[in-house]
């Protein structure tokens, strides 16, 4: 079993890199969603699984973008159970074009990754440097970072737009590639009342969503194999930035992940 990580933080691509300003539409917030776990193939060897996410968002269209994550899982293998933390920040500029990030992972408290670095969009794609024990300098193809990829997302959603795709670099995993990124859009829908589980939602109620599906592929690919995602999330997107109702699936199981608290943030003044 392997656990994948990704961010809730979303892609863009080309000329609209320059138009990253627009993170003025995103809400400073900080949301907790319960995790529990949908389904398991037998080859994941889980039998059972919850945890909680904290995703944080702070920033502004003059500062940039800000994001702090961990996501917290107990696992229950049938023969033992154990703990993951899997800790995450990033930053980016606000012209889109420099991005920072650190991972750290533990399991059982033990710690299992710790990976940081920088990127920058140059002329022939995304340069990567990690910094560390063992500093090492990447050079990736075109791309887009997080927040880019979410405004470009909200854009064509409101220009009516049903299917955007886009390559990302996150700096999750060994942050060493980018990801391809195909996200489909549903039509505007208002949810009137809050989901089971959900509290704290009440300032999203009367506000329209879109339903999105974000699924990210390898880059590289047996070309025996079949195209299928290595990680696929389904949500609703305000445009404000802010998602609810998550639905996380990797390979061999899948996360519903339920907005248990919403703390709106002071937003930066430029």
């Amino acid at each position: 079993m392997k656990l994948i990580s990704a961010s809730l933080g979303f892609v863009l691509a080309g000329t609209l890199t320059a138009q990253a300003a627009g993170f003025e539409v995103l809400a400073p917030h900080r949301a907790t969603y319960e995790v529990k776990l949908v389904n398991a193939e037998e080859r994941s060897g889980i039998e059972g699984m919850d945890g909680r996410i904290v995703y944080e968002l702070k920033g502004s269209e003059c500062e940039g973008i800000s994001i702090q994550y961990r996501f917290v899982t107990r696992i229950n293998t049938g023969r033992d159970t154990f703990v993951t933390d899997q800790q995450s920040a990033s930053y980016e500029s606000p012209d889109g074009k420099e991005f920072s990030f650190s991972t750290k992972s533990f399991v059982n408290d033990q710690a299992d990754q710790n990976v940081s670095g920088s990127a920058m969009q140059t002329d022939t794609g995304i340069k990567v440097v990690h910094g560390g024990a063992e500093p090492k300098e990447l050079e990736l193809g075109d791309g887009v970072f997080t927040s880019t990829h979410l405004m470009d997302i909200m854009r064509s959603a409101k220009e009516g737009e049903a299917f955007v795709s886009h390559t990302v670099f996150d700096g999750a995993g060994d942050a060493d590639k980018i990801l391809k990124s195909a996200t489909v859009i549903g039509k505007e829908k208002t949810v009137k009342d809050a989901f089971d589980g959900e509290d704290g939602v009440q300032t999203l109620l009367n506000q329209s969503a879109w339903p999105v599906t974000m699924s990210y592929f390898e880059t590289v690919q047996d070309n025996s194999a079949e195209s299928l995602p290595i990680y696929e999330a389904s949500f609703l997107l305000y445009k404000n930035g802010i998602t609810r109702d998550l639905t996380m699936r990797y390979p061999d199981y899948e996360l519903k992940a339920t907005l248990s608290g919403l703390e709106l943030l002071d937003r930066t003044a430029c």
